[in-house]
């Protein structure tokens, strides 16, 4: 399932919306070079891309929540975790697996991870907008984590 950037993602907050669309990049670069065969080493640094990003995403949507006083902290944060130590076993199985493995691997991954980030981004944007909101329009200065710096 091809993924594509639609405004109605967009959380309003830059550094997130950034992340995502890279993500979606990326899986649909992954979707690309899976198709190609004997890409195997493309694959894996496509996917070894995908996880760095996904770490250092995870990093800043867990601070950008605990700043705006988002209330559900370990629920996404679960979520990512689980999402990370996919990505690793994959990446283990796909390094070590023999070309039927990664065809396997390849056959399923792009799609469940489109589908997992479009429900990443649709349902912790909806639950985090009304902080996203509610941050922006506190009367007193925030960092520049809210997108904009303001005085109060």
């Amino acid at each position: 399932m091809p993924i594509v950037w639609d405004a109605a993602f967009c959380l309003g907050e830059e550094a997130i919306d950034a992340d995502h669309r890279a993500m979606m990049a990326l899986i649909r670069v992954l979707e690309g070079v899976a198709a190609r065969p004997g890409s195997g080493s493309a694959v894996e640094t496509v996917l070894i891309q995908l996880r760095d990003l996904c770490l250092a995403h995870f990093t800043r949507e867990e601070a950008f929540q605990r700043a705006i006083g988002f209330p559900d902290l370990d629920g996404p944060r679960l979520g990512h975790q689980m999402l990370l130590k996919r990505l690793d076993a994959v990446l283990a199985h796909f390094s070590s697996g023999s070309d039927q493995i990664r065809a396997g691997i390849l056959r399923i991954l792009a799609d469940s991870l489109a589908t997992w980030l479009a429900f990443h981004i649709t349902r912790g944007g909806a639950a985090m907008r009304p902080y996203v909101e509610a941050a922006r329009r506190r009367p007193r200065r925030r960092s520049s984590s809210l997108g904009r710096q303001q005085a109060g």
